[in-house]
Parts: structure tokens; C-alpha cells; sequence
């Protein structure tokens, strides 16, 4: 590579830095956004988390309650993991819609659902 290949790849490559910087402030806020919803068998278990699988919401009904401790436990942990599951599933859109699907971010982020299943 000669000089000016390299001082053209240079420039290329902040021409990409400042594009991606400039896409951050809609990236963080469509990340934030982002919610998952879980629900039990029923529908009357319902979990709302985060982007990152932290619990923003849980509706419990009095069907529900009235389960006992050990299998409503276990309905509210499987509607937090469905939750979780959908969140993974609309942050990798969002991130793919604003970024594109070739992005490395994307990448990564398909990778970690691929190992949360």
C-alpha cells in the first residue's frame, strides 16, 4: 500500500468513526427503549424487563396467587426468561435497523442470544 492508499484508508476510516459516533445518541435511546414481555400459561402472570433483562414490571393475579409459593415461583421465573428472550429479540432489531446488519455490534449481539438459548 502506498501513501496515498494509506492516507485514504486513514481518512476512510474516520469518516466511519465519526458516522458511528454520530448514530450513538439514537442507538443508546432505541436500546433504552427496548421492553420484553413474558407470561405465564395463563396470561395471568406478566413480566416486563429491560433491554438488559431487568424486571421493569410483574403483574401478578389472584388466580395466580392462589397457585402456592413453589409453582408460582417457578411461572414468574419462566415469564422473566420468555421476558428476557424477547428483549434480546427486539434489541437485536433495533440495533440492526439503526446500524445495519453487518455491523460488529450487531454481530455480537446475535452471538449472545445464540448462547442464551
Amino acid at each position: 500500500m502506498n501513501a496515498d492508499e494509506s492516507l485514504a484508508q486513514v481518512e476512510a476510516d474516520v469518516r466511519r468513526a465519526e458516522a458511528r459516533a454520530a448514530q450513538m445518541p439514537a442507538f443508546e435511546a432505541a436500546v433504552a427503549a427496548v421492553r420484553g414481555v413474558g407470561r405465564s400459561r395463563g396470561r395471568d402472570i406478566v413480566v416486563e424487563v429491560d433491554s438488559v433483562g431487568r424486571v421493569t414490571d410483574l403483574r401478578l393475579s389472584e388466580h395466580a396467587l392462589a397457585r402456592g409459593p413453589q409453582r408460582l415461583s417457578h411461572e414468574i421465573v419462566t415469564a422473566i426468561r420468555d421476558a428476557e428472550a424477547a428483549a434480546q429479540a427486539a434489541t437485536l432489531r433495533v440495533v440492526g435497523e439503526l446500524l445495519g446488519g453487518d455491523d460488529p455490534i450487531v454481530a455480537q449481539l446475535a452471538a449472545e442470544q445464540q448462547n442464551h438459548r
